[in-house]
């Protein structure tokens, strides 16, 4: 068994169908362990192996996926305590548990704390993770290859930046949803219907980060580029600074990095 995967909700299925879909492994060296039958069910018809509950075979996966809520850490841990190998890492995606509390309630060493986001279920996730001092560059490896199958993968260097990420790239999409919803919005109230307005906005958005990701550079001189003295864009940029809209998204950051480090007490 390569990869189990204790938890086969949405993060945990994306995981595993990019390591089908980029060939990392076979389906049937994987198994999804879920108590939901409908989870069991799907990972079933992908080819993959199947389980209701912790058994022994969480002692057989060269890498162990932690794909529950947060919530389920205590019971998850204390159903693999004693199952483990010492050859085996653990990789959580639980936000806010943290890498000391995992070690000891796994009673294992070699164990990864990975903040993804929900992108990585069409393959443009951002994974940043951040690995014990235990774990080897052959494990390291092995994590990377599961991460980078579904999208872009970043480690740091030490674990507050993992409940920094949690509010940039975990908690980041629900923020370009929140300003998507609203730009929608406003040009349905200019007369676009909305089906419409979803086409402008999303296509919009995909085409300027794609711009971005293409030239580099700072996307403040990228705004500099398309916005003309006295023109529209620095009309609306005008607008947008007089409502302090920057500094509101920074704040909401900044609560969101602050939330994290509360739920990890």
């Amino acid at each position: 068994m390569d990869f189990v995967f204790v938890g086969g909700g949405n993060m945990g299925r994306a995981l595993a169908e990019a390591l089908i879909r980029h060939q990392v492994c076979r389906p049937e060296a994987i198994l999804v362990i879920d108590p939901v039958p409908a989870a069991r069910e799907h990972a079933a018809r992908l080819g993959c192996a199947v389980g209701e509950a912790v058994d022994g075979r969480v002692g057989e996966g060269a890498v162990v996926v932690l794909a529950v809520k947060p919530q389920q850490a205590q019971a998850v841990c204390a159903a693999i305590r004693g199952r483990l190998q010492a050859g085996q890492v653990v990789v959580s995606i639980m936000a806010g548990v943290s890498l000391a509390a995992l070690r000891e309630a796994l009673g294992h060493a070699a164990v990864v704390r990975v903040m993804p986001n929900t992108p990585a279920q069409v393959g443009m996730g951002m994974s940043v993770y951040f690995a014990a001092p235990e774990v080897t560059p052959r494990q390291a490896r092995a994590v990377e290859a599961l991460l980078g199958a579904s999208g872009e993968v970043l480690a740091v260097a030490n674990e507050d930046a993992i409940d920094a990420a949690t509010a940039v790239s975990g908690s980041g999409p629900a923020y370009v949803f929140y300003v998507a919803e609203h730009w929608m919005l406003a040009a349905q109230r200019l007369g676009f219907s909305e089906p419409e307005a979803r086409q402008l906005v999303q296509q919009t958005l995909l085409g300027a980060t794609a711009l971005w990701k293409q030239l580099g550079g700072s996307p403040a001189v990228l705004r500099e580029q398309v916005t003309s003295k006295g023109g529209t864009t620095a009309a609306a940029l005008e607008a947008f600074h007089g409502q302090a809209l920057g500094e509101a998204l920074e704040a909401g950051i900044a609560r969101a990095y602050a939330r994290a480090k509360e739920l990890g007490r």
